[in-house]
């Protein structure tokens, strides 16, 4: 692991984080509540509301999908935004599909309807977030 690789992480962590809020808070929440899985009452046992966040845990959770992104990008030797969003969009089509459908066929906390929309929304955020990270990987340095 070198300098590079480790700020390349931790930007790409922020940057994934950001966009993942950006499209829960703007599309992804209203959607949710318009097609849930379940009863309002069980849907609000899922999930934490924001004032009971577990901030350690979802520093941990960004942190490694981050590093992960970025891990992937180093191996896939992509070094610029469009070799980035290439590699970023197979390995987000196929981490995201597994997730969402792995979750939808083995429990109830997706309706088919969100589990279309928070794959396409997930990969797409973990497209860009790629495409930031092999840009960064390949950015010239100066010595």
């Amino acid at each position: 692991m070198n300098k590079r690789f480790i700020v390349t992480g931790l930007i790409t962590t922020v940057i994934n984080l950001f966009l993942h809020g950006v499209a829960y808070f703007f599309f992804l929440k209203d959607f949710f509540r318009s097609h849930p899985a379940g009863s309002e009452e069980f849907m609000k046992q899922l999930g934490r509301p924001p004032d009971q966040l577990i901030i350690w845990a979802m520093a941990v959770t960004s942190l490694t999908m981050g590093f992960l992104i970025t891990l992937i990008i180093k191996w896939s030797g992509a070094r610029t935004f469009a070799s980035g969003l290439k590699y970023g969009f197979i390995t987000a089509f196929l981490f995201w599909g597994s997730v969402n459908f792995g979750l939808y066929a083995s429990s109830n906390y997706f309706s088919l309807a969100s589990v279309f929309v928070d794959f396409a929304s997930s990969t797409a955020v973990m497209t860009i977030s790629a495409a930031f990270a092999a840009w960064m990987m390949g950015l010239k340095t100066n010595k």
